[in-house]
């Protein structure tokens, strides 16, 4: 795996680099079809790992919203929180935005990227990506083949010893 820091995206071939904020309409759920906002966290191969997004559910006390990783017993996800700019060209959304630790890690083969109606939307920030990726690093249910992947994108953004990681996010 080439991962490059400049976190540059190529929306143009359906090529998505980590930090990538897309939006991929019609998006088949269990139970509806409705647009759906991703992220991508990390690349295996020809696949690109997705994390999806909810942006009204969130199952845990309400005192407990801030921005980055929230912990509630076993319930952890990491927050956007609402018109907090978090993409580079000044993406934010307009509601509190939670990405679930658990069970949240999709694997789309680009062929089947290439087929979805996907809108690229925005790179999140460097200091973004380090925390979304960091988050998914330290959550204890991640599968060790995703933490061997976060732990080189990582070492890939935060080339020194001294890892640039707010103790907020960390929690």
């Amino acid at each position: 795996m080439t991962l490059s820091n400049s976190s540059k995206c190529n929306p143009q071939f359906m090529t998505f680099n980590i930090g990538s904020i897309i939006l991929i309409k019609d998006y088949r759920l269990p139970t509806i079809i409705k647009d759906k906002f991703f992220i991508v966290v990390g690349l295996i191969g020809d696949t690109v790992t997705l994390t999806s997004m909810t942006t009204s559910k969130f199952y845990a006390d309400q005192s407990l919203i801030r921005h980055g990783v929230i912990k509630d017993r076993d319930y952890s996800v990491y927050c956007f929180k609402a018109n907090q700019v978090i993409g580079k060209n000044g993406f934010y959304f307009r509601k509190n935005t939670f990405v679930p630790h658990r069970s949240n890690l999709l694997k789309f083969p680009l062929d089947k990227i290439r087929q979805l109606n996907i809108e690229y939307i925005d790179c999140l920030t460097t200091q973004e990506i380090i925390n979304i990726v960091y988050s998914f690093y330290k959550y204890e249910y991640t599968p060790k083949i995703y933490k061997d992947i976060f732990e080189t994108i990582l070492n890939t953004f935060t080339p020194s010893k001294e890892k640039s990681i707010p103790k907020s996010t960390i929690q």
